[in-house]
């Protein structure tokens, strides 16, 4: 499965308007995969920021780093895409720029690479450790829609949303290029893709922390991402995703 004329490790990490969160991210996984006995490299993809996240990212001096953008705000699924369409990894993995899940809990995904080539993190496993949690609403609002993710296109996925995923180098290239989706609903699509190419998918359990600087909106980002749930069982059922 490994391919010497690549690295073994891409770090994909989306960024919109990161200036203030990203230096530190930047620092801690630098750190952590040099300690690592294994060649990588980390990209930063800008999503079109408006702040000095460019800046920052060439400022930090961080070693392999590659800093990547298409020069306009495209959302966070086309950023991951476009990672994805640049790296140079035999695993390529996605971390979101607050480092919410902690670069650490990569070993846990590691552990299943010669078993498994699409490997998610998650937050609801009994083995799971969530350390800031989120507000009630916003629990309440993940769960139902989990359960309708897990009714309509993924059935037994406890959390397909946690921004911690990890992809064989060929398992990437397949399931992306088939991406349709490129806001927060993209990591629903490119499960029930994988799934659909006739990969497993592993949950891992891991430790999670809320950032309460998230700008998100709950329940506007709830709305869209319904919509984006049917149109994948909308695309699934029309088999535009295709067979391996």
């Amino acid at each position: 499965m490994t391919n010497r004329s690549l690295l073994e490790l891409s770090v994909i990490i989306p960024a919109y308007n990161e200036e203030k969160r990203l230096p530190k991210t930047l620092a801690i996984v630098s750190r952590f995969l040099e300690g690592q006995d294994l060649s990588y490299e980390i990209i930063v993809v800008d999503d079109g920021s408006g702040d000095k996240t460019k800046e920052v990212t060439l400022a930090a001096k961080i070693p392999n780093l590659r800093y990547v953008t298409y020069g306009h705000n495209r959302g966070k699924g086309f950023a991951v895409h476009f990672g994805v369409e640049c790296a140079r990894g035999n695993w390529i993995l996605f971390t979101d720029a607050d480092n919410s899940t902690p670069i650490e809990e990569f070993a846990k995904l590691w552990r299943s690479t010669d078993r498994y080539e699409v490997i998610i993190g998650s937050r609801y496993r009994a083995d799971s450790h969530v350390a800031v949690k989120q507000a009630r609403a916003r629990i309440i609002l993940s769960r139902l829609g989990n359960l309708l993710v897990q009714l309509l296109i993924l059935p037994g996925l406890k959390d397909t949303q946690c921004g911690f995923k990890l992809f064989s180098h060929a398992a990437a290239k397949k399931i992306f290029a088939r991406q349709t989706i490129w806001a927060w609903g993209f990591d629903m699509e490119i499960l029930r893709i994988a799934k659909e190419l006739g990969y497993q998918i592993k949950e891992v359990g891991v430790t999670w922390y809320n950032d309460e600087q998230t700008r998100l909106q709950s329940s506007r980002v709830f709305t869209r991402t319904l919509g984006e749930l049917f149109r994948i069982r909308l695309n699934s059922w029309r088999g535009i995703y295709g067979r391996r």
